[in-house]
């Protein structure tokens, strides 16, 4: 998901830090911190999506917080365009870890049993580790000694890689929300009919089988999802496709880890 939300991070925020490990639930392909305090008001379930380029909370737990809406965006999916307000965070505390000013959609969560979405409204101010393998999230640590390094891009405020799919080239944003890969425009190759979900809404799909190749690495074949969107843009990649996944804004770097 997107929003056309511009974020502005102050130069500080990308300095090296302590680093901080927060042990997490894994649900399926998404990792879920369950100990996490909204503007000293918790613990919230939150689940960690670096394919929201905003965060996000139901509307419930607006009301708990008592916090107003600040001002609307347009959340771009690949089901359409919704107009969705957005509330400031005055602290966002998991662990050892405070944030402050940090931007939250208003809306519905897909996933049942978590209270939102920490997307990168949240994550971009650091580098960060997402440990499928032990369940766990290391906010601002070392990257892992092995693994595939590639550079980081941007999409939107979403980290992106380049790849090549079907031999062909592509950038992916590297989701941790997306259970499959998901590609756009790609009308008549599906093999079969699928929907896709999001927070929210559902689109149309097609399931097809891909070769893809991210630089440096053998080529693979995997399964997709065809989206036939007029939002079109990069698509993604799902980081639960890799046992580890360490994005370095600082660096600009993206390790992946089989």
């Amino acid at each position: 998901m997107r929003s056309a939300y511009l974020f502005l991070i102050l130069s500080t925020s990308l300095t090296a830090q302590t680093p901080v490990l927060l042990k997490a639930q894994r649900v399926g392909h998404v990792l879920v911190l369950r100990n996490v305090f909204l503007n000293g008001t918790g613990p919230f379930r939150m689940m960690i999506d670096t394919g929201n380029a905003s965060s996000l909370i139901r509307p419930e737990v607006t009301r708990r917080l008592r916090v107003r809406t600040a001002y609307a965006v347009d959340q771009v999916t690949t089901a359409g365009v919704r107009r969705l307000p957005v509330v400031v965070l005055d602290q966002v505390t998991t662990g050892a870890l405070t944030e402050r000013t940090v931007e939250a959609i208003v809306g519905d969560v897909r996933l049942e049993g978590v209270d939102g979405v920490l997307g990168q409204s949240w994550l971009l101010r650091h580098d960060y580790l997402l440990d499928y393998r032990n369940h766990r999230v290391v906010i601002d640590g070392v990257p892992p000694e092995h693994g595939l390094s590639v550079a980081l891009h941007s999409a939107d405020g979403r980290p992106s890689v380049a790849a090549t799919v079907d031999r062909g080239p592509a950038e992916l944003v590297l989701d941790s929300g997306a259970s499959a890969v998901v590609l756009f425009q790609c009308k008549g190759r599906a093999s079969q009919q699928a929907t896709l979900f999001t927070n929210g809404d559902s689109v149309g799909a097609g399931e097809i089988s891909i070769r893809i190749a991210l630089p440096g690495d053998q080529e693979r074949h995997m399964r997709a999802v065809c989206v036939n969107s007029l939002q079109g843009g990069p698509g993604l990649l799902p980081a639960s496709a890799f046992s580890a996944v360490f994005v370095s804004s600082r660096d600009g770097l993206v390790r992946l880890t089989r």
